[in-house]
C-alpha cells in the first residue's frame, strides 16, 4: 500500500518563538556539553537533559509567555549502574529520554526513561541518575546485528498512554528499505513513514503529542559538502493505513552548510508550548542552543 497525503487529516502549525544559548558551565566537576536529550517534569518544575557521554542535568526553566528568560542548572551526575557504580565506557551513549510519572500531581516518584546507543536498550532511572530496571525491546530492535551500524541503533523514546514506549532506529535495520523510517511500540505496534528526503536523514527525537500523534526530528549530514538538514515532522497515528503506513507533515526544515544547530532532544513544556535542544559536539565552535516553539493543531 502507498503513503498518501490524504491520509492526514490535520494541519499543525509550528513557529519558533525564542532561542537561547545554554554556556559550557561545570556542575558538581561535569560540564554541560553534547546534550542528546530532553524532557520536562511537571511535577517537580524541572528540565532533565542527558549527554551521549552517559550523564544527566537538571535545569530550572523560567519562561516569560513564549520567551525563555532564564535556564538555570542546578544538578548535574553520572549515569550509573543499579550498585551505583558509573556506567561503563561503550555502554552510556544515552541518547533518547522521556519520563515516567512527571505530571501525576506527586512530587518524590518521577522516573528517567533513557534510550542508549551501542548496546541497545531502553532503562529506568532515578532521576539523579541511577539505573533502576531495563525496559524490554520490541522483538525486532533486541538484536544489534539487525542495525545498521551501533551508532545508528536507539536515538529516542517517548511514552505514548496508549501504546505504552515508542522508540525507533536511527536508520532503517539491515533489509529495510533505506528511505522508510519504522516507529516500534512496546506494547508490539508498529508505524513506518517515508524518512524526509533528503540522504541519510535519520531519526534523532520522538515526542507523543497530547493529541495522541507524534512529533519526530529528523536529522541527515552526508558530509562537509552537503548541508545539515533537520526537519520537525508530524505523524498522525490515527489516520494510518491499516498495515500501519502513515503519512508524515513536514512542519518546519532547517538547512544550511554552518549555520544549523544539531537539534537531537525534544519535549512537550506546557498548551501548545515545547522545547529541542542542540548537541554541541564537544566543539568549542558551536553552542548548546535551547528553543522554545509553539504547535498548534488544526482540523
Amino acid at each position: 500500500m502507498g503513503i498518501s497525503d490524504s491520509m492526514a487529516a490535520t494541519r499543525p502549525l509550528l513557529e519558533v518563538q525564542s532561542s537561547v544559548t545554554i554556556p559550557p558551565e561545570t556542575i558538581n566537576g561535569i560540564t554541560i556539553a553534547e546534550l542528546s536529550g530532553l524532557a520536562w517534569d511537571s511535577d517537580e518544575q524541572l528540565l532533565y537533559a542527558i549527554s551521549d557521554k552517559g550523564r544527566v542535568f537538571h535545569f530550572r526553566l523560567t519562561l516569560d509567555g513564549n520567551r525563555i528568560k532564564a535556564v538555570d542548572p542546578v544538578y548535574a551526575a553520572n549515569l550509573s549502574d543499579a550498585e551505583g557504580d558509573q556506567v561503563k565506557k561503550g555502554r552510556r551513549d544515552s541518547e533518547g529520554l522521556t519520563l515516567l510519572n512527571a505530571a501525576n500531581g506527586k512530587r518524590g516518584d518521577s522516573q528517567l526513561v533513557i534510550a542508549l546507543e551501542g548496546v541497545p536498550r531502553i532503562i529506568r532511572f532515578t532521576p539523579q541518575g541511577q539505573a533502576l530496571n531495563n525496559v524490554e525491546l520490541p522483538t525486532a530492535l533486541r538484536d544489534k546485528r539487525a542495525y545498521q551500524h551501533g551508532n545508528d541503533s536507539l536515538e529516542s523514546v517517548t511514552f505514548h498512554p496508549r501504546y505504552g514506549f515508542i522508540t525507533s532506529p536511527e536508520q532503517p535495520l539491515r533489509g529495510q528499505a533505506a528511505d522508510v523510517h519504522t516507529l516500534y511500540s512496546t506494547k508490539g505496534q508498529r508505524w513506518s513513514f517515508k524518512a524526509y528526503p533528503t540522504d541519510n536523514s535519520g531519526i534523532s527525537a520522538l515526542e507523543a503529542l497530547p493529541d495522541g500523534n507524534m512529533l519526530i526530528i529528523e536529522r541527515a549530514w552526508s558530509g562537509i559538502l552537503s548541508p545539515l538538514v533537520v526537519s520537525l515532522r508530524y505523524l498522525d497515528l490515527q489516520h494510518c493505513a491499516k498495515a500501519g503506513i502513515c503519512a508524515a507533515q513536514d512542519l518546519k526544515v532547517f538547512s544550511n552548510y554552518v549555520l544549523v544547530d544539531n537539534f537531537e532532544g525534544l519535549t512537550h513544556i506546557q498548551g501548545n508550548q515545547y522545547l529541542m535542544v542542540s548537541d554541541d559536539g564537544g566543539e568549542d565552535f558551536l553552542s548548546t542552543t535551547l528553543t522554545l516553539f509553539t504547535l498548534d493543531v488544526g482540523t
